[in-house]
């Protein structure tokens, strides 16, 4: 690892990555809060809980995008001056009606900065691969997935001070976003010459290799027909996030009604919230030579599920504040260890001529089911109460938890190579 951090370009794409990540999750907290305000409140909180899901839809189109684009580095920062205007305009908009047109349009805003910054990360990928050594990609995606997540932990940490020192006022926190955006374009500035000759080694070994849209997906679909394991992992993220992916909505949802969980205030809980989830993808991510690192991702996966089962039984039956955050930490712990062992099988084994186009399928297919749960959840919650709704969530999550288990004993296991590389970092 010391080595990755004396790598001056690896080190300035990270800081420009967290830098892009701590305002995009900062706005996101403030945005529930805003919604909060609205005289539609439960409606508003449960649009903008969702907003978030629809960008990764579009990870199909966004990755056969940076595929194809040439000047990657350049394209970089055409997006972060947009990112920073987008912010200037939401600055200039919110709090000045509370008319729902008006809190639509400010989403819509939001999520195209969103698609952008999901087409900034797919451009982002060939790069990586070409500023580091072969062997250090494993920790490299981790030292990058825990960066995200040290971003989100230092939005909802600001957040919460923020939130309480400026209150409603929503157009400084857009601002605020802007102003990272500029300064996460600056590093990229910076580290202009070392990112283009690093996206150079890159096209030269694809030369002549872009296909149209639908020849490319076959080609990319060709990928899942080699392996097994990719499809049980795919099918199954996409189940995890229907369910998984509802949880925050229905706590952003369930604790407008529950004070006695609070920590402080709403938008101080709903802050802690997302920092404790982030501090569990940071310490997932960074503690790579924990005993976890040789268990089987059906595994973890099983474990994700059960914790969000017991975070469902304890909004329904016990309300304990504390128990809040035990399972928001142990599922995020688990998930830091499965998405850079994820990331670094697929950046290691798919050609790069269709890299980006074969993680949004991946992204897209897993996340297919989130609008879905999050929006039959956020229904049930609305109509039929956040008891029973939360009920039903825990029996699903548990039940999901138990297939996973069994589906690994049965096979799924004997497929993953993923274990094998937590052992050789190890070693090495």
């Amino acid at each position: 690892m010391q080595e990755l951090l004396k790598n001056k370009p690896f080190v300035t794409m990270v800081l420009a990555s967290l830098l892009n990540t701590v305002g995009g999750e900062l706005f996101n907290i403030v945005f529930i809060v805003y919604a909060q305000t609205m005289p539609f409140a439960g409606l508003a909180v449960s649009i903008a809980s969702m907003a978030w899901v629809a960008p990764a839809l579009t990870a199909i189109l966004t990755g056969y995008l940076a595929d194809r684009t040439v000047q990657k580095t350049r394209m970089q920062l055409v997006i972060k001056l947009v990112q920073v205007c987008v912010y200037l305009v939401i600055a200039m908009t919110i709090g000045r009606s509370k008319s729902l047109p008006v809190f639509l349009l400010l989403v819509a805003m939001d999520m195209a900065s969103s698609m952008l910054e999901g087409y900034a990360g797919s451009l982002w990928m060939p790069v990586l691969k070409h500023l580091v050594l072969p062997g250090q990609l494993h920790q490299a995606t981790s030292i990058t997935s825990a960066a995200s997540s040290v971003a989100a932990v230092i939005s909802a940490g600001g957040g919460a001070v923020l939130i309480a020192l400026l209150g409603n006022r929503f157009a400084v926190f857009a601002l605020i976003n802007a102003a990272t955006f500029l300064l996460a374009g600056i590093l990229v500035a910076v580290g202009y010459r070392d990112f283009v000759r690093a996206e150079g080694a890159g096209n030269s070994s694809q030369a002549d290799k872009h296909l149209g849209l639908a020849p490319g997906l076959r080609v990319t679909l060709g990928e899942f027909r080699r392996s097994a394991f990719l499809v049980l992992m795919v099918g199954f993220g996409c189940l995890v996030n229907l369910l998984g992916t509802a949880l925050q909505p229905l706590l952003n949802l369930g604790l407008i009604s529950m004070p006695e969980v609070w920590w402080g205030s709403y938008g101080t809980t709903i802050a802690a919230v997302n920092g404790i989830s982030s501090l569990g993808l940071i310490l997932g991510a960074l503690l790579a030579a924990d005993p976890l690192r040789r268990l089987p991702i059906a595994h973890l996966l099983t474990g994700v599920m059960a914790a969000a089962a017991v975070a469902g039984v304890n909004l329904v039956w016990l309300r304990s504040p504390a128990l809040l955050f035990v399972p928001l930490l142990v599922m995020n712990y688990l998930l830091g260890k499965i998405n850079p062992r994820f990331m670094t099988m697929l950046i290691s084994t798919v050609g790069e001529d269709h890299l980006a186009a074969t993680m949004g399928v991946v992204q897209t297919v897993m996340m297919i089911g989130a609008p879905l749960g999050q929006m039959v959840f956020l229904t049930l919650g609305n109509l039929v109460g956040i008891s029973i709704t939360m009920s039903i969530y825990a029996s699903l999550t548990g039940l999901l938890a138990l297939v996973i288990f069994i589906t690994g004993l049965l096979g799924m296991n004997a497929r993953d190579p993923t274990p094998e590389m937590g052992r050789r970092q190890k070693s090495g």
